[in-house]
């Protein structure tokens, strides 16, 4: 038995990077970039003011200012300023190419003879200088950067409509158990609804990969060996729930090995999710994980999520926060780490009130967990925390 983190560990060192492919920068979002982006401008492309106002020569602030033209953005001012002229000058719009101040309206008034003053003088020159963001032929983007909504505009922005990125895997996933039935269908006195396949489903598409579900699979050896023989054909990666246990009728580990299958290991000293596997063929991937759903959304979380991403050429950082606990936290059995699902209020760590790795409901009242190391009996209200959130 293995601890968490060396799991986590040995699944990233399994990970092979799949191949690129050339998107539309629309649709890259929630892809990995597969090569450096570089600006084709300067950005700003031209010295630009920072706000509505008038532009003058800073050595002309002191005296009445002629105005002599409106610039609006994508007008094109006049060349130079003689002495003693402005332009009124709205936001983003061109500065003539003398013009080393911006004086906000706010801070002018017109004389008599409708020349404006300048009220008030800032420190700042209220300028957006040509190249301050970024020169032209510089590193915008590295490879291995995560698309997001910002990403997007910076590839607008520098004119980059084509991406290099990284291939998503073809991800199955499949539910064992007789006792599983659909959502849709009416349960007898000893079923239950299939709900991992579809919180796995979503779990997937939250990062932006469309799984495909391969439906139930019955609890006998031949169905799980060949339906996963088919299955793992047309798949990168498969996860599976159920059957990986160490009952009469958990045949997920020995229908493995018939398939030529590496479990790399089988049980995690954690709670909830001992029973997890790790398979590899070639360059095949299973994670078998516990059918109670607080166990398979764990685990998607802490080993399938970087797994996913490592594969994408992405090194993924869960995102974590440090707070106090809000109440003292007990338990009995100190054994393996455990998992507890929390809430973070922004303030201070709430743990959820959790019967175990079949709660499922708990997760609804939760937006992250905490590892609670083993040996660990008690934590004491306001001791600090990290947070895992999801």
């Amino acid at each position: 038995m293995i601890k968490l983190q060396e799991a986590i560990n040995i699944v990233i060192q399994n990970a092979i990077t799949l191949d690129t492919e050339i998107v539309s920068f629309v649709d890259a979002y929630n892809r990995i970039l597969a090569e450096n982006v570089y600006s084709d401008i300067d950005i700003p492309p031209f010295n630009k003011s920072a706000m509505d106002g008038y532009a003058l020569q800073k050595k002309d602030i002191d005296k009445p200012l002629k105005p002599v033209q409106i610039v609006q953005a994508g007008d094109m001012p006049i060349p130079t300023l003689h002495d003693g002229e402005c332009v009124k000058i709205m936001t983003g719009a061109r500065l003539p190419n003398n013009a080393d101040y911006v004086a906000k309206i706010e801070d002018c008034i017109s004389d008599e003879n409708n020349n404006i003053i300048v009220k008030k003088i800032e420190n700042k020159s209220n300028i957006r200088y040509k190249a301050e963001d970024l020169k032209k032929g510089e590193l915008l983007l590295k490879a291995g950067t995560l698309i997001r909504e910002q990403e997007i505009a910076s590839l607008a922005t520098v004119g980059k409509t084509q991406v290099k990125v990284y291939k998503q895997p073809h991800i199955s996933i499949v539910s064992t158990g007789n006792e599983l039935v659909e959502p849709h269908e009416k349960l007898t006195e000893y079923q239950i609804r299939n709900s991992n396949a579809y919180q796995l489903i979503t779990q997937c598409k939250k990062i932006g990969i469309s799984a495909v579900y391969h439906g139930i699979l019955k609890d006998e050896s031949e169905i799980i060996i060949n339906q996963i023989e088919k299955i793992i054909d047309k798949s990168d990666i498969l996860i599976s729930t159920g059957g990986v246990s160490m009952g009469d009728f958990d045949l997920l580990p020995s229908s493995l090995k018939q398939l030529g299958f590496n479990i790399i290991f089988h049980t995690i000293a954690v709670q909830p999710g001992k029973p997890t596997l790790f398979a590899k063929k070639n360059n095949k991937f299973i994670f078998s994980l516990p059918g109670n759903p607080v166990s398979s959304f764990v685990h998607f979380e802490t080993l399938i999520k970087p797994f996913v991403y490592k594969m994408m050429g992405y090194n993924y950082i869960p995102l974590t926060i440090y707070a106090p606990i809000s109440s003292t936290y007990k338990r009995k059995k100190s054994e393996r780490d455990s998992i507890i699902p929390v809430y973070y209020d922004n303030q201070k760590v709430h743990i959820i009130e959790y019967h175990g790795s079949a709660h499922l409901f708990a997760l609804n009242n939760s937006n992250g967990f905490i590892l609670v190391e083993a040996g660990t009996t008690e934590i004491k209200e306001n001791t600090y925390v990290t947070v895992r959130l999801f």
